[in-house]
């Protein structure tokens, strides 16, 4: 089915997607140069505190530099739903852009920390928004089968901007003039700017246009996005007509699209996993070397060479995360969830254990113990990195997708306030021992993987809700067939309409079929 469905990715499709995909730039830019920005001399002569002819940031002051950002990503997180619900995905865009904007002049300009942190809190906001809205937006317009690349894209653009920001910090790495820190964050303008630039090209999506009542519009722009082929063999307007089925089955269930919903019925098990997902992402040591890698090697004693070391990191951290995706539509998504959860397990009790002998290693060992610290964010993002933005896009079905996402992400950025606020006062006595910590959470996100985590391959977006309704275990789901609307847009989304009547047969059935979304196909309603 994956070649068939690649046979409806035209490049129009692409490009909207890629265009979508420079907002990730902007946290990955972030997140890449400022683990290494608070090691570089220009930005401690700037917000640091002078001590004997050095200057250091004390360990307060960073905690807070690295925690309070994550006031202004709760805030986009939260408000990324109810402006998509409104305005769409490209008016939110542009917002974004905006807001990016203004808070990176903020931080130009400060002279002082807390300056700094308010430019810092200005921008999150808007890479909040960002990590709604863009991979929504694609897993909205993208056939079901390459979801998992189109969509869940959004962390290898992230980590391309990691290593764009590392790399720049690497460059100035000796520099103590003012420019030694500004250049890296005015680079950060050039996505922002992009976005504004190239979004007027795109459409928003259908999904979100049937929503809006809008289905002659949505019907436009698939013909825009899918092949000739579909346009004429009618496919286009039997997604559109599947769409807007899908939407008053929904509100048959008189499914609302409440918040109050994320904890009511089946979606409190999606919303469980949404969230935990998230947090992983975030806890099983990813985050730790995003935010601390620079100034872990630097205690190691490596110098000048510790932001050469964050490069290598952030080289193999964006391989792993490019092999994550690309695999995902070909192996599935609980393969790569428990397999990188075990990698990353193996790395970090490795380190920790060699970096317990203290001073009884030796240069092999130590050089061993670098290399797990370089190799755990390829495995990180093959695991739950990837995984936790596709599965936010997608898990919600027809009316929660927005919602259960905003909610996973807010999780996420909790995760992350906590990693970055406490990890400072960790590592000056923990050293590579904190390693234990972060690998007994990739441990559990292995076991929970196994026992919870849903394979959602190749579904349809409204597919998901029967699936869920159906209550099986995890492992079940990569199985089980489903016979309702979400499977003729699965349908739609992969084949087309060569061979129409098979399809129309298998949706004519009704005898197999519930009579909406929420139904059992034995008529049981759950």
């Amino acid at each position: 089915m994956g070649l068939e469905a690649w046979k409806h990715v035209t490049p129009y499709l692409v490009f909207c997607c890629v265009v979508f995909l420079q907002g990730a730039l902007l946290f990955g830019i972030d997140t890449g140069s400022f683990g290494s920005l608070q090691a570089l001399p220009s930005f401690l002569r700037r917000f640091g505190v002078e001590s004997k002819g050095t200057y250091t940031l004390p360990a307060t002051r960073k905690s807070l530099l690295n925690s309070l950002p994550w006031i202004g990503k709760i805030a986009g997180c939260l408000a990324a739903e109810p402006f998509i619900e409104r305005a769409g995905y490209k008016k939110t865009m542009y917002v974004v852009s905006v807001v990016q904007i203004v808070g990176l002049i903020i931080e130009l300009t400060a002279h002082h920390w807390a300056q700094f942190s308010v430019g810092r809190i200005v921008a999150y906001a808007a890479v909040g928004m960002v990590e709604n809205a863009v991979p929504a937006y694609n897993a909205e317009i993208v056939p079901a089968a390459t979801r998992g690349l189109l969509a869940g894209g959004i962390m290898t653009v992230t980590a391309m901007g990691n290593l764009w920001g590392a790399g720049m910090s690497r460059a100035y790495a000796n520099e103590t003039a003012a420019k030694g820190w500004l250049i890296p964050v005015a680079v950060q303008l050039i996505p922002a700017v992009l976005l504004l630039v190239t979004v007027p090209f795109t459409p928003d999506s259908p999904r979100w246009l049937v929503m809006r009542g809008r289905k002659a519009d949505a019907k436009a722009v698939l013909d825009r996005v899918r092949p000739q082929r579909d346009i004429d063999s009618g496919a286009t307007a039997a997604e559109a007509d599947a769409l807007e089925q899908a939407v008053e089955e929904a509100r048959t269930l008189h499914d609302t699209g409440r918040w109050s919903d994320l904890f009511r019925g089946n979606y409190l098990r999606r919303t469980w996993i949404c969230a935990t997902v998230f947090v992983f992402e975030q806890m099983n040591g990813n985050q730790f070397v995003l935010s601390y890698g620079a100034t872990f090697y630097v205690q190691q004693g490596l110098g000048a060479m510790s932001f050469t070391y964050n490069i290598v990191g952030q080289v193999v951290g964006l391989v792993g995360c490019a092999l994550g995706v690309l695999l995902t539509d070909h192996t599935g998504r609980r393969p790569l969830l428990i397999g990188g959860a075990l990698l990353t397990t193996f790395f970090l009790f490795l380190a920790s254990g060699l970096g317990s002998r203290g001073t009884d290693i030796t240069q092999a060992q130590t050089n061993t113990m670098l290399a797990c610290f370089m190799i755990i964010p390829a495995t990180c993002r093959i695991s739950a990195t990837n995984n936790a933005f596709l599965t936010g896009s997608e898990i919600g079905g027809v009316q929660m997708r927005k919602k259960i996402m905003a909610f996973g992400t807010t999780a996420d950025v909790i995760a992350a306030f906590l990693v970055t606020f406490v990890t400072p006062y960790l590592l000056p006595g923990m050293g590579v021992k904190i390693g234990w910590i972060f690998g007994s959470v990739a441990l559990f996100s292995f076991i929970w993987g196994i026992l919870f985590f849903p394979e959602l391959k190749g579904r349809s977006l409204e597919e998901v809700d029967e699936l869920f309704a159906a209550k099986l275990w995890a492992w079940q789901f990569r199985q089980y067939e489903t016979h309702g609307t979400g499977r003729l847009l699965a349908a739609l989304e992969n084949e087309g309409l060569q061979k129409p009547s098979k399809m129309e047969a298998e949706h004519a059935d009704q005898s197999d079929v519930p009579a909406v979304v929420g139904e059992k196909p034995t008529g049981e309603v759950v």
